[in-house]
């Protein structure tokens, strides 16, 4: 995997693979991977890269790195999307959902030209959504237009309970990829993937985990789809088997090159909104990623 990632920055793209960017979301915790994008958009590797994959804001990430807007973008969390106008539990005593995905995916796509992933030469892109019919991770692609685009990236974030119920796009009803698939390397390989870059937003060796709030979406999603509940109550251990094979250098038979924050970085919550920590959490992100190329290309 290194040799391919030095052998493309060194201009040379004689070769038979396919290279994805592989990007988590997890809510306002999506501002890592958008920082260490952003690293890797800076450094030219973004330039390298034949396919970009992401789940939840992962997705909006993805969007954002096709259209080549994704260093002012990964600044917006912070800036834009910490606002009450789009996250926070004073949303519900407005009797609206908690987080305003479709509000916060509008004014992405309008703020950073989101339309620019569409044009000539652009990497491929995908955002991964759960089909609420069948409970498995569906890469969305092939989009026929701007609003189809960002359509798909509202499916692929809309978290359950938090976000609302789920939307119908292309004609089936979507939940947050995250719920199957946080991290979308299965996804990326059914696209063709040989390789692939993967942005994590938890350190090594943790995961998600499972309290009280948890019990009740898990609740929610059985009522929805049984299958879908169990998803997600096994969503911790898939995460850290996921992640650990990753890290070892091959998962779902990708062969993956992963960067991940360090266990002393700032770690938003899904639904953060304190500006300082987002702005602290993104300067350590970007330290931590430019380290870790570093140490990958020297």
């Amino acid at each position: 995997m290194v040799e391919l990632l030095r052998s493309r920055l060194s201009g040379n793209s004689d070769d038979e693979a396919t290279l994805a960017l592989v990007i988590e979301g997890g809510g306002m915790r999506g501002m890592l991977s958008a920082t260490m994008a952003a690293v890797l958009a800076d450094q030219g590797i973004v330039d390298a890269v034949d396919l970009v994959v992401g789940t939840s804001a992962g997705a909006a990430n993805a969007t954002a790195v096709a259209a080549g807007t994704i260093g002012a973008f990964s600044e917006s969390y912070a800036s834009v999307f910490a606002s009450p106008e789009y996250i926070g539990a004073g949303r519900m005593l407005r009797r609206k959902s908690m987080v305003d995905t479709r509000g916060i995916t509008a004014r992405s796509a309008e703020l950073f030209e989101w339309s620019l992933a569409l044009r000539e030469g652009a990497p491929r892109l995908a955002a991964v959504a759960t089909d609420v019919v069948t409970a498995k991770a569906v890469p969305l692609t092939d989009f026929t237009g701007p609003t189809d685009l960002t359509d798909s990236v509202i499916a692929s974030s809309q978290l359950p309970l938090a976000g609302g119920l789920p939307v119908t796009v292309r004609g089936r009803r979507w939940l947050d990829g995250g719920l199957v698939e946080a991290v979308p390397v299965a996804s990326a390989a059914a696209l063709g993937a040989t390789h692939a870059i993967v942005l994590v937003t938890r350190p090594f060796g943790t995961a998600p985990t499972y309290g009280p709030a948890d019990r009740v979406i898990e609740r929610y999603l059985r009522r929805v789809n049984p299958d879908l509940g169990e998803r997600y109550r096994s969503r911790p251990e898939r995460y850290r088997a996921t992640v650990a094979e990753m890290r070892a250098g091959d998962h779902a038979g990708v062969r993956t090159l992963t960067f991940a924050p360090d266990a002393a970085d700032p770690i938003p919550g899904r639904t953060e909104t304190d500006v300082d920590l987002l702005r602290a959490a993104r300067e350590a992100a970007a330290a931590t990623a430019t380290r870790m190329l570093t140490e990958v290309t020297r």
